[in-house]
């Protein structure tokens, strides 16, 4: 059985994509783990509420190259403990596959994005 969708209110229309995607998932996190006192829980919550940190001021364009930068490190980290908690049995298969493929989705759009910041 698939994760549900986030039941909480979505960003409003027109937002930057990114920005969508990384509020659904620190809201995906947040819903299952915030209550959670084990390390690992307050890691994956706390990496998820720094990405979109990171992501808000750089859709913002306050200090864009930094905080890409910072979110695309949160982004790695979020990622390894994504499967350490996997691993760990803090998360089902089906809840880190779906996790997972939504850290997958905002780093090709974080990429993009810094890639677009390169010097031609």
């Amino acid at each position: 059985m698939l994760p549900e969708p986030p039941t909480t209110p979505r960003p409003r229309p027109g937002t930057a994509p990114v920005f969508r995607d990384t509020f659904a998932l620190c809201t995906w996190l947040l819903d299952r783990l915030e209550d959670d006192d084990r390390p690992l829980a307050r890691s994956l919550c706390d990496n998820g509420l720094r990405l979109l940190d990171a992501i808000s001021l750089a859709v913002r364009h306050r200090e864009v190259d930094e905080r890409l930068a910072e979110a695309d490190d949160r982004l790695v980290m979020l990622r390894v403990h994504l499967r350490l908690a996997e691993a760990r049995a803090l998360l089902a298969s089906s809840q880190a596959f779906f996790a997972l493929g939504e850290a997958d989705r905002i780093g090709r759009q974080l990429g993009g994005w810094l890639r677009s910041l390169e010097p031609r």
